[in-house]
């Protein structure tokens, strides 16, 4: 979607990112597997949510701050709309004592609490991508930009997974094996994607680095100018 950006538009992307989000807390909140190190991590963490934030960093790199803040935008727009209309329609299924009732129950079964704090984290994330990327382009002009790419993902995806968790996971039994199954799912998934990114990039031509000239800039994504 983002190599045809130009013959599609953009807006297609933020649909797609925005209804992934959705998704991937949905499957935090209901899907586990312990196939990896004997820990317990969820697909919709590791894979989803770390694969949205690529996308952020990807139209950062390709597009600017202009575009960027309209993929968060949308991204957490679509989000919201989609959580509440959710949690009007579990509401009504759980007023509903038939199958189809029951069966929506099982479906929506998820905290709203836990979509309010992981789109806020989406939010608060998205600027701090943004933002440590920028920084190592500025100060580190000689590092090498695979490695900018996989320090600032990398960075960004363990704040995430230690505030995640620990803040809804932290009296669960647990909750040690769910937090380092998810800091050790989120860095291999970040190793992998840094390198699918840095070999889209360069052997695509038409996707150039779209830098800022100081990080004062990198505030306009709140500030609208």
């Amino acid at each position: 979607m983002h190599y045809m950006r130009k013959q599609i538009g953009y807006g297609v992307l933020y649909v797609f990112v925005g209804a992934l989000q959705f998704f991937q807390t949905l499957l935090v909140s209901n899907v586990y597997d312990t196939s990896i190190f004997n820990y317990q991590f969820s697909p919709g963490s590791t894979i989803f949510y770390t694969a949205s934030l690529f996308t952020i960093l990807l139209t950062n790199y390709s597009e600017g701050i202009v575009k960027t803040r309209g993929l968060i935008y949308g991204v957490i727009i679509s989000n919201i709309a989609l959580t509440l209309f959710s949690h009007f329609l579990l509401i009504h299924a759980e007023t509903n004592a038939t199958d189809s009732g029951i069966f929506l129950e099982e479906i929506l079964s998820f905290e709203l609490s836990l979509f309010v704090v992981g789109t806020s984290l989406l939010f608060f994330e998205s600027f701090f991508i943004v933002y440590t990327f920028q920084y190592l382009h500025l100060k580190m002009p000689k590092l090498n930009l695979f490695l900018i790419i996989y320090l600032t993902m990398s960075i960004v995806c363990l704040f995430d997974s230690v505030i995640f968790y620990s803040v809804f996971f932290y009296e669960k039994e647990n909750f040690k094996q769910m937090l380092i199954g998810n800091i050790v799912g989120k860095q291999i998934t970040v190793f992998f994607l840094s390198i699918m990114f840095y070999t889209y990039i360069k052997v695509n031509p038409n996707t150039k680095n779209v830098r800022v000239k100081s990080l004062k800039d990198v505030i306009h994504i709140f500030t609208f100018q």
